[in-house]
């Protein structure tokens, strides 16, 4: 048994070393993956959740995003609400501001995983094919 268990744990570090411990999909929420640096635009909007999809809505331009937030951001589905990695909660109709960038949807292979990249692909309506990024480490201010 003590053999079995000393297997797991080497293989969840190993796992998570190889992965580089990667985003994902938890809900209708999309993580970025654990990286270093970060983009200098900022991305922002109104948090609006549709089903399985998230957007940052734009008014002065008419247009949302679907979102790739921070690692270690996940859905707390009692509330619906986005909790940050620092506990904070977004929710639909809060207005979110961070930095990040906007890309195109096959430019995301290195922003979250493969199931984070076909969900946020089938979420975009925008006429410019982008996703809104949130730096992996970075903050989010939000305004109810």
């Amino acid at each position: 048994m003590r053999r079995i268990v000393k297997t797991l744990a080497v293989l969840l570090v190993v796992g998570c070393t190889v992965s580089g411990c990667s985003g994902g999909v938890d809900g209708p929420v999309v993580e970025g993956n654990r990286t270093s640096g970060g983009q200098d635009a900022e991305v922002f909007g109104e948090v609006v959740v549709e089903g399985e999809c998230i957007y940052l809505y734009q008014s002065e331009v008419d247009t949302r995003y679907p979102v790739i937030w921070p690692h270690g951001t996940r859905w707390d589905p009692d509330q619906s609400v986005v909790v940050l990695p620092g506990r904070t909660l977004a929710g639909d109709g809060d207005e979110v501001y961070g930095g990040g960038g906007y890309h195109q949807v096959d430019a995301l292979s290195d922003a979250t995983t493969e199931e984070g990249v076909a969900r946020v692909t089938a979420c975009v309506d925008n006429e410019f094919g982008e996703v809104a990024v949130f730096n992996s480490s970075g903050e989010i201010d939000i305004q109810e």
